[in-house]
């Protein structure tokens, strides 16, 4: 049996019937938004709780309708195209109708992480030269009101969830602005349509900020072009089409969900579900039950620990069976990877039990229509991917960045390679310089950065080609193989450039590290400071009878040696200058609001480094 042939192969290679291109649906996102509000006026196009309870719909003619009152409230208030409009806010409707209300208006969004300290929202509002803002709600709103001295420029914030308090100066609630939109249409009925007309493929859409790993955020600027250039190539690539739908969950202000959940369903006309939070994804997904799932390695990690643990929670027959159903699917998949055929035995009771006990797992976790699952943003470890394979879950790993617009390879669906993020997509070109810096080409590739022509000329060379900063290689086969970021390259004292990326999310696979991070510039031999996973790290103590106190289990020597285990287990199958010979046990996680992780999760090895100084010169005192 060919593994084309297996079941979730079946499932994922059916094409859609006339999946709708981009191209027939305008140049912009927002002639994307009309035309689906003209087509199928009544059609939901967002799904969202509230009240927390109960899903409510929104349907195109509903969407475009506030998508118009916004855009004709910021040009009543004065707002005039060009300006620079932020959105501070949790995923939401409002977040969605906020964005393309402001481009409607011909204005600029520039969409802020919800998480971010006070210093980076005032320097992204003073960098942007922000007049104007959206926020969720009374929290968020407190925060502008904190910094509102600081920022001259922010004459209008707009509150989406809430009431604002009398005597508020240049604070609006969102239903306010829509209802001053709404009188301004009566009055001038062509007026929004007007503006919308005036916003051109090739103009400035958005500017998205960098994490800031190494330095200053940097400005992002994307066209409208980039946006619906890049969403061609995608839903052409992997057949998306009317009906798709997603779950949002993940930062919108990341540029990964913001052009899968928020701007794809639109280009393709298909339907965003909102979680409730990041924490109830798992609960959220049964009931939308999407075709396209998009998330990070470390959600991808906490699914299939929480099908494990139901699993091993069932009786020993079905304990049994998904024992037998795991080993047969890793084995099918290693054949698929292999380009060679599994026995038939081996397929023929795959098959039996990926009906029967894999269907029932797919249906339970609410990733049974899934077509396409996508790992993005960070490194995932192979051996994640290959045990969602296994359970007849394709997932692809996806690579790119902001300034690409993000995608710009990725793994086919019928030609998954694991340990590689595939091939560039239709229309773009990836070539690797003669310093192993990988080059992206196409029209993905954003505008350069804002107020910046230093940095954008680094960025940018005269051929056109994106310096995204990491290293790879490509294989015979066109794969792209990522070793890590330039930046942070460790020279070891006997000279050799090692990339610690790899290594880190090697480490990192195991259950009880949440984070790892590689030391040993300069130094004899490298060394890792571990992170620990709080939730595993309860639900080990429990299991050994030990209190769960992360101060005292940090020099647990039970803990101490299953983490050695794990540790020995990357040196194994590395050489010797990439073994880490020594390891410490981070006091406590690392988190945004303490500056050691960027906004999307990214470690800031400086601020770690510095932080940690003593315990890494504690490592390398004998």
């Amino acid at each position: 049996m060919s593994l084309l042939e297996t079941p979730w192969t079946r499932r994922h290679l059916v094409p859609k019937a006339a999946p709708s291109q981009p191209g027939e649906r305008g140049e912009t996102i927002l002639e994307a938004l009309v035309a689906n509000a003209r087509r199928t006026p009544d059609i939901p196009a967002m799904r969202h709780r509230p009240d927390g309870r109960t899903w409510e719909d929104i349907t195109w003619s509903q969407y475009l309708t506030a998508v118009r009152e916004v855009a004709g409230g910021l040009a009543e208030i004065g707002v005039e195209p060009g300006s620079r409009v932020a959105i501070l806010s949790e995923n939401s409707p409002a977040w969605h109708i906020a964005d393309l209300g402001t481009q409607a208006n011909g204005c600029v969004t520039v969409p802020i992480y919800p998480t971010s300290s006070p210093a980076q929202i005032e320097y992204v509002f003073h960098h942007a030269k922000v007049v104007a803002c959206f926020v969720d709600g009374h929290a968020q709103m407190g925060r502008i009101i904190e910094l509102r001295e600081k920022l001259p420029e922010l004459r209008l914030v707009v509150l989406a969830d809430g009431v604002r308090r009398i005597g508020d100066a240049g604070i609006v609630e969102l239903e306010e602005l829509r209802a001053m939109g709404a009188d301004r249409l009566s009055r001038h009925p062509d007026s929004v349509d007007r503006r919308m007309a005036e916003v051109s493929p090739e103009g400035l859409a958005t500017v998205v900020y960098t994490s800031g790993t190494t330095g200053p955020p940097k400005g992002a600027m994307i066209s409208h072009h980039n946006i619906m250039w890049t969403l061609r190539q995608v839903a052409a690539a992997y057949g998306l089409g009317p009906g798709e739908r997603l779950l949002s969950f993940l930062p919108l202000s990341h540029i990964a969900e913001r052009m899968t959940s928020e701007f794809m369903p639109i280009v393709v006309a298909g339907e965003t579900w909102f979680a409730r939070s990041l924490a109830s994804v798992a609960d959220d997904l049964p009931e939308c039950r999407p075709t396209i799932f998009l998330s990070v390695p470390r959600v991808w990690e906490k699914l299939r620990d929480g099908i494990m643990r139901h699993l091993a929670g069932q009786p020993v027959l079905v304990r049994t069976a998904a024992e037998r159903y795991m080993a047969l699917g890793l084995r099918v998949v290693d054949a698929q990877q292999r380009h060679v055929e599994p026995t038939p035995l081996a397929a023929a009771a795959y098959r039996a039990l990926d009906r029967s006990l894999g269907g029932v797992v797919r249906q339970k976790v609410g990733l049974d229509r899934a077509r396409l699952l996508v790992t993005a943003a960070a490194p995932a470890h192979p051996d994640l991917i290959r045990w969602f394979c296994a359970i007849g879950l394709p997932l692809l790993q996806i690579y790119g960045q902001t300034e690409g617009c993000g995608p710009s390879t990725a793994n086919p669906v019928d030609d998954l390679r694991i340990g590689t993020v595939g091939r560039a997509l239709p229309g773009m070109q990836v070539r690797i310089a003669d310093d192993g810096e990988i080059l992206v080409k196409g029209d993905n590739v954003c505008m350069g950065y804002l107020d910046d022509p230093v940095s954008t000329a680094e960025l940018i060379d005269e051929q056109g080609w994106m310096h995204t900063g990491d290293t790879g290689v490509i294989d015979e086969a066109g794969n792209l193989h990522i070793e890590g970021r330039k930046k942070d390259l460790i020279i070891t004292a006997a000279g050799k450039n090692i990339a610690p990326q790899g290594i880190e999310t090697d480490l990192a696979n195991s259950p009880l590290v949440s984070e790892a991070v590689v030391v040993g510039e300069g130094e004899r031999y490298l060394a890792a400071l571990l992170a620990l996973d709080m939730e595993e790290l309860t639900r080990w103590a429990e299991e050994h009878n030990k209190l769960p106190d992360p101060d005292a289990l940090s020099e647990d020597p039970d803990l101490l040696a299953e983490l050695q285990s794990a540790v020995d287990e990357v040196n194994a199958r590395r050489s010797r200058a990439e073994s880490i010979r020594k390891f410490r046990v981070l006091p406590h996680t690392l988190s945004g609001a303490a500056g050691e992780l960027t906004p999307t999760m990214k470690v800031r090895r400086a601020v770690v480094s510095k932080r940690y100084a003593s315990l890494i010169a504690d490592i390398y005192a004998d």
